[in-house]
């Protein structure tokens, strides 16, 4: 016996039941954390593209609303589409630096952690 006082044969059984179980059950949870951070980045690269050109669209739609091509009939209108076109504007440079940021957060996690 050892000096912990439980035999070769209980030591061995103990770490059957606990070890085992639990390396067992944190290579799945592994396997299962990697697909999911690979699957976002899959996911957020394609939204990358969609927030990019939602950028772009916003962006030209403000220089209209700057800018229109027809006579300005109210004065009230013109301001407010601008306040709109730069609301828009603004909310969709927040949409693309945020899924920059989540990329970037998701990137860092798998190779700082994995």
């Amino acid at each position: 016996m050892k000096d912990s006082g439980l035999s070769k044969f209980v030591q061995a059984t103990m770490a059957f039941l606990t070890g085992d179980t639990d390396t067992a059950l944190a290579l799945k949870n592994e396997r299962l954390a990697k697909a999911a951070i690979r699957g976002q980045l899959s996911a957020l690269e394609g939204q990358l593209v969609n927030d990019e050109v939602e950028l772009d669209l916003a962006n030209e739609n403000f220089n209209k609303s700057f800018t229109p091509k027809t006579l300005i009939a109210s004065q009230e209108g013109y301001i407010d589409n601008l306040l709109t076109a730069r609301e828009n504007l603004t909310k969709a440079e927040a949409k693309l630096e945020k899924t920059k940021k989540t990329i970037a957060f998701l990137e860092k996690l798998s190779t700082d952690r994995f």
